[in-house]
């Protein structure tokens, strides 16, 4: 396990880092195709953005299995990245897991991280991958913001409506959107690439399963800082869910009463904490849609830290 931060000019050169750091800690680059195992991803750098694919194999320069949909962190127009900006990396083993977590204009962070996932008996591969955005959100989009299913913290419902921005990655999509940015290959219900979100049999499911937890955080009793797991929920025939995929090295959280970038431990875990895309405490169930914003209240990420 391993861990490495830096500033990045252009997203061209955050693609280098993150190359050169993983071939240095594990995965093989060959012909700009990262692999380790039966894991396979490609990183293209834009102007405006760093896309991520996946697939199941490589020939040459290409992915083969390609997954149908890709994912990227983007400098779009509502919030324009002032650059350098710092990026993150961190490479966890026993599951494969790489978080890359970016900061910009002091207060905004992107997310982009892949791994496979250790549950037996599900098929595929079992790669996964997710982003702040999906790769055909529009960066001159007027909606290119956060919308959050559930503004009132009834406690019904929580995850992003990825209507026209933000898909937020981590799984943490409600299945209203179609923009969702967090993807999985198995063989549940057929093998392939699980892309769409729904209750029809072979789709992902949001995070709902944990929402009632999420509204009660932080503790009410000693006001702790409470970590829940992320499982990737696939909706069955009969109505039936199976979790293909709980990511080890990550967490959902709440930052009510931490600073972002605090670490934090748990016996023998230290856990950093980051917000989803910018914190704010006086919408702190975020805004929902149809009006959105740049902040996505007090839900965060933990990711297990292995730095100094």
């Amino acid at each position: 396990m391993a861990y490495q931060t830096g500033s990045a000019a252009t997203f061209a050169a955050l693609k280098s880092s993150i190359e050169a750091f993983l071939a240095s800690n594990g995965w093989t680059l060959s012909d700009n195709v990262l692999s380790k195992g039966t894991l396979f991803y490609q990183l293209t750098a834009g102007t405006y953005d760093l896309v991520l694919q996946a697939g199941t194999g490589q020939a040459g320069s290409a992915l083969t299995g390609l997954c149908g949909s890709a994912v990227k962190q983007m400098d779009f127009s509502l919030a324009p990245v002032t650059w350098p900006l710092t990026y993150e990396l961190h490479v966890l083993t026993d599951p494969d897991e790489v978080y890359v977590v970016v900061n910009y204009n002091v207060d905004k962070w992107q997310h982009l991280h892949f791994g496979i996932s250790n549950l037996p008996e599900i098929g595929g591969t079992g790669a996964w991958f997710g982003a702040s955005f999906r790769s055909t959100v529009n960066r001159l989009s007027s909606a290119c913001k956060v919308f959050l299913k559930n503004g009132g913290g009834s406690g019904n419902g929580v995850g992003v409506q990825a209507f026209d921005g933000f898909g937020l990655g981590y799984f943490f999509a409600d299945i209203a959107g179609t923009l969702q940015s967090s993807y999985l290959h198995c063989g549940l219900e057929g093998t392939g690439w699980k892309t769409t979100y729904g209750p029809a049999a072979g789709n992902l499911i949001g995070p709902d399963y944990t929402a009632a937890l999420l509204y009660a955080l932080p503790s009410q009793f000693n006001q702790a800082t409470t970590l829940l797991p992320i499982h990737v929920v696939v909706a069955r025939t009969s109505q039936g869910q199976t979790i293909a995929a709980s990511l080890v090295h990550a967490r959902y959280c709440r930052l009510d009463n931490v600073v972002a970038g605090e670490i934090i431990e748990y016996g023998p875990d230290r856990w950093k904490l980051y917000p989803m895309h910018s914190r704010n405490d006086q919408q702190r169930d975020g805004v929902t849609w149809n009006t959105g914003a740049q902040h996505t209240g007090t839900f965060g990420i933990a990711i297990r830290w292995t730095g100094p």
